[in-house]
């Protein structure tokens, strides 16, 4: 049966809480996320090996996946004057590193197969202040926020084995759904003037 490919998984990555060395000390957090090179168990609410410091926040049913497009790589490593292995997929704490697909051609109620698994799009990531902390920055909230370069949150409808380097299958789009960066504009940006 053909399907409408809407990108790929390049990168499956997962991490459990530890204490990070930063610039204000000592901080517990899963905000660097590592590959997962075997294929993993995407459950209801987590990635198998994953996992969240801040349960008030994060790892909600629908948060249970952040997702970064790739192609916003190259952009932060050049304003962090970091190197790709400096800065390497995973870095924004996403657990889904794809191709294929931005904040503009995301729309929020997307359902996508990958693997064995279904999700839907459900918002727009809303930067928090762990980045901050983490990378050594007062800026990079400020910047991803400004620039529309937020990623986005799943709720996994689905649970079932994943992997890297897997198609997402669009499986349901509704046309008047707007796009994760239409909603972010539209919402969360305004919001915050």
């Amino acid at each position: 049966m053909e399907f409408l490919s809407a990108g790929r998984l390049v990168s499956l990555l997962a991490t459990l809480p530890s204490e990070i060395q930063t610039s204000g000390g000592l901080l517990r957090t899963a905000m660097r996320k590592h590959p997962l090179l075997q294929p993993t168990m995407l459950g209801l609410r987590v990635l198998e090996g994953d996992g969240c410091a801040d349960l008030v926040h994060h790892a909600l049913e629908d948060q249970a996946i952040c997702v970064m497009p790739v192609i916003h790589y190259p952009w932060w490593q050049e304003q962090l004057s970091l190197s790709p292995e400096e800065f390497p997929w995973g870095s924004f704490g996403e657990n889904f590193a794809v191709a294929g697909q931005d904040e503009s051609n995301v729309h929020i109620g997307d359902v996508y197969r990958i693997g064995e698994a279904e999700v839907e799009v459900t918002k727009p990531r809303v930067p928090c202040s762990t980045l901050n902390k983490v990378w050594g920055r007062n800026d990079m909230v400020a910047l991803m926020g400004r620039e529309g370069l937020t990623g986005w949150y799943l709720r996994v409808l689905k649970a079932g084995m994943v992997a890297a380097n897997q198609e997402l299958e669009l499986l349901q789009r509704k046309p008047e759904a707007l796009t994760v960066l239409q909603t972010w504009e539209t919402q969360y940006r305004k919001a915050k003037k």
